[in-house]
Parts: C-alpha cells; sequence; structure tokens
C-alpha cells in the first residue's frame, strides 16, 4: 500500500506544476515591460523603446542633437516610429548600442494612449492645451475690461 499513495502524489504534484509553468511563463516574460518603462519617464531618468529594445537615454539627454525634449515625447510609449521618421544616421543607430538596457517584454500602458504613433506627445497637449485656453481668455477678458 505504501507504493500506491506515492504514486497518486507524484501524479498530484507533476498534474499543478505543468499548469502553474503554463501560467507562470506569461508573467515571466522576459525583458522589460511597458509599465516599467512608463517609470522612467523624466529628464533626468527616461528610458526608451526602440525596435523592441529598451535603452536609457538618460546620459545622453543633452547631447541629443534634436534636443532632450524631443526624445521626451517618446516616453511611455514604443518610440520606434519616431525614432525612425527622423531618419537617424547609421552614427546615431550604432551609438543607441551604448544604452541598451533589455529587450522590450511589450505590454500596454498604464491607460494613457499606447499607440506606436502620438502617445506621449497626446498627454503633453492634454496638459496644456485647457492652460492655453484658461490663460487666452483671461487675456482677452483683461484687454476688453
Amino acid at each position: 500500500h505504501t507504493s500506491m499513495p506515492t504514486k497518486a502524489k507524484v501524479t498530484l504534484a507533476s498534474e499543478p506544476t505543468e499548469k502553474m509553468t503554463a501560467e507562470e511563463t506569461k508573467p515571466e516574460v522576459k525583458g522589460i515591460k511597458m509599465e516599467d518603462v512608463e517609470k522612467h519617464s523624466s529628464v533626468d531618468d527616461l528610458w526608451l523603446v526602440i525596435d523592441g529594445k529598451v535603452y536609457d537615454v538618460t546620459p545622453f539627454m543633452d547631447d541629443h542633437p534634436g534636443g532632450g525634449e524631443i526624445m521626451l515625447s517618446a516616453a511611455g510609449k514604443d518610440g520606434t516610429q519616431d525614432f525612425e521618421d527622423v531618419g537617424h544616421s547609421p552614427h546615431a543607430r550604432e551609438l543607441l548600442k551604448k544604452y541598451y538596457l533589455d529587450e522590450f517584454a511589450g505590454g500596454v500602458g498604464s491607460g494613457k494612449i499606447a499607440t506606436k504613433s502620438g502617445g506621449g506627445g497626446m498627454s503633453l497637449l492634454a496638459v496644456l492645451l485647457p492652460i492655453l485656453v484658461v490663460a487666452l481668455a483671461f487675456a482677452a477678458k483683461m484687454l476688453t475690461a
């Protein structure tokens, strides 16, 4: 009778393990997820996703020929399209390798627009537009008063 329970234990132990590994492989994707990339989206801490890879471009912010601000507009989204649209030189692509962190594991942002083009820039516009409208309304009121 001792071999019978042991066999039952082995079968029960192996079944959940197989199911667990199938489910656990999803969260344990190699690479960096978008939710982690989003945590690094400021001037003094910036990670960018370009061509399925994540780069820490913080040290390059001051040296970027287009200015650091333009790189900030690709924060928290897939910046591949932005990078390609500009037409970066082979030298720029070579320079990028220096800032490589890890592969991009995919994922969607935290409710901000996570499309290939326009995600990061939209959030800035969403903040500045209402301020601009209020400022213009205030200016118009002062000029007509």
